[in-house]
């Protein structure tokens, strides 16, 4: 029996909307695509003090959800910036051994953030997160939802401390903390 091409289609979009919904099921946070996408356009505007390896991986660790390290490393891994590939590393616990310049707090519990900070200072990371407290916890970029859409703000004194050096030209679309819009 062989099928119209109007039912063909239909079955084939079909097929597609159940991949579709299957894909969208294992994300667990529809922003996370978004998140990665700014996590990536972080790692691209930033600079960061010499004495990392130019050959070195640029290492980007993440502590909290690991559905949100599956998409950054899907997103990430093997980008190359600043003639560096991308590597993302999925870290269990804040005391575990790392070699990350980039630290992702995928976490709202405060106690786990306050720790992966505390961890992370000797390091000089740049630190990401995305809870309310996070800047206020010493955190130096927070991600958020604002009117449906994603945006970041960040903390000048956390991010003098990374020691990393974010580009103007991608701090002018968040806000500053401490300073009005």
């Amino acid at each position: 029996m062989s099928l119209s091409p109007n039912r063909a289609r239909v079955l084939a979009s079909l097929a597609l909307l159940g991949l579709l919904a299957s894909y969208c099921a294992a994300t667990s946070e529809p922003e996370d695509e978004l998140k990665s996408a700014i996590v990536l356009s972080f790692l691209r505007y930033s600079e960061w003090p010499p004495g990392a390896s130019a050959d070195a991986p640029l290492m980007v660790g993440v502590v909290g959800r690991p559905s949100l390290a599956q998409v950054l490393r899907r997103a990430l891994d093997g980008k190359v910036v600043n003639n560096r590939s991308i590597r993302v590393l999925e870290i269990k616990s804040a005391a575990e051994p790392h070699g990350y310049e980039v630290l992702y707090v995928a976490s709202d519990r405060t106690a786990e953030i306050k720790q992966a900070l505390a961890e992370a200072r000797p390091t000089h990371a740049l630190t990401i997160g995305e809870s309310d407290q996070f800047l206020d916890d010493g955190g130096a970029v927070n991600l958020l939802l604002v009117d449906g859409h994603m945006s970041f703000e960040v903390s000048l004194p956390a991010l003098a401390g990374s020691g990393v050096e974010i580009s103007s030209k991608l701090l002018r679309y968040g806000q500053i903390k401490g300073r009005r819009p």
